[in-house]
């Protein structure tokens, strides 16, 4: 189904630790049983984070822990209690949000105890078309619509190009054990409702249409890599310690070039996301930068720029 072996070959070192994220679910249960069947199988760190949001999370422990005494892979586990932290410290925060970044912290710590970089998970062709989805409607530029790829910062994905439903009959077909989380049927939440409910109903438009969607994607990511070419010359005729660049060279850009300068100085001021960057708010931007004004300061969205003459410094 996947040649994972050449996967790791590219990535790690031969003697370099394997740190899987791993829920117990399909879809992780299923990378872990195909990478204990190459070469690297002896490097491999199971990291399972309960967030204590769930009663199934603590028999979720002990399956992974009996299966790790079975097969011989290293396991990392840890828990919180998320919504004890969300309501005493961080009450704004979203309960999946805050589960993703201590999630993802718990990761990265494990990364510098085996002194190694990168983090697999398993996140597979369904997720990509999923969060596609999501983003479009809450309003993303490309980056938030091509949103995963094979190698993102310290993330590997091997399995974007398997779709789900060939996971679960692989696993079932070889009476390869895995936990569900209940969690995933609540359609109250906007992400299952999306995954369980709208996305299916594509089937009546085209059977084949996540390959077609994974297509445009490969396409999107061909059409951002030119953009943001484009956009990094323009910046790059500016590079200083301090981030700025001139009013009027930002004139000579085309009105599109404009908006892709804006959209990639809010990404990187914004945690590498463009979610809720609006046309309103880019046309705001765009203003503030061509107003007769001099020694202003405009903040929008955690993006802070500051005019002074021909110059626009911003922050990250």
């Amino acid at each position: 189904m996947i040649d994972l072996e050449s996967f790791l070959q590219k990535y790690y070192l031969p003697d370099e630790k394997i740190i899987l994220a791993c829920s117990t679910g399909p879809d992780s249960m299923f990378l872990l049983y195909e990478l204990l069947k190459t070469s690297y199988k002896n490097q491999i760190v199971a990291c399972y984070f309960n967030h204590k949001l769930r009663p199934e999370a603590d028999e979720e422990e002990f399956f992974l822990e009996n299966l790790w005494k079975k097969m011989g892979f290293q396991v990392e586990i840890a828990s919180a209690d998320i919504k004890k932290i969300r309501d005493s410290l961080y009450p704004s925060i979203s309960l999946e949000e805050l589960a993703r970044k201590k999630r993802y912290m718990f990761f990265s710590t494990i990364c510098e105890i085996y002194n190694t970089k990168k983090v697999i998970t398993w996140h597979h062709l369904d997720d990509k078309i999923e969060t596609f989805f999501f983003n479009l409607a809450r309003g993303s530029k490309l980056t938030g619509l091509i949103n995963m790829t094979e190698n993102y910062g310290n993330i590997l994905r091997p399995l974007l190009h398997l779709e789900k439903a060939a996971i679960i009959s692989y696993l079932d077909k070889n009476n390869l054990e895995y936990r569900i989380d209940n969690t995933n049927f609540d359609n109250d939440i906007s992400r299952n409702h999306l995954r369980n409910e709208i996305i299916p109903k594509f089937y009546k438009i085209n059977s084949k249409f996540k390959q077609n969607i994974e297509n445009t994607l490969f396409y999107f990511e061909d059409l951002k890599s030119h953009i943001d070419g484009e956009v990094s010359t323009f910046l790059w005729r500016f590079f200083s310690e301090e981030r700025y660049f001139e009013v009027s060279a930002f004139h000579e850009l085309s009105s599109f070039l404009q908006k892709e300068v804006i959209a990639h100085i809010f990404y990187i001021s914004n945690n590498n996301s463009t979610i809720w960057l609006s046309e309103a708010n880019i046309s705001e931007i765009i203003k503030f930068i061509n107003g007769k004004w001099n020694k202003t300061i405009k903040d929008i969205k955690g993006l802070s720029m500051r005019k002074d003459g021909n110059k626009i410094y911003y922050s990250k």
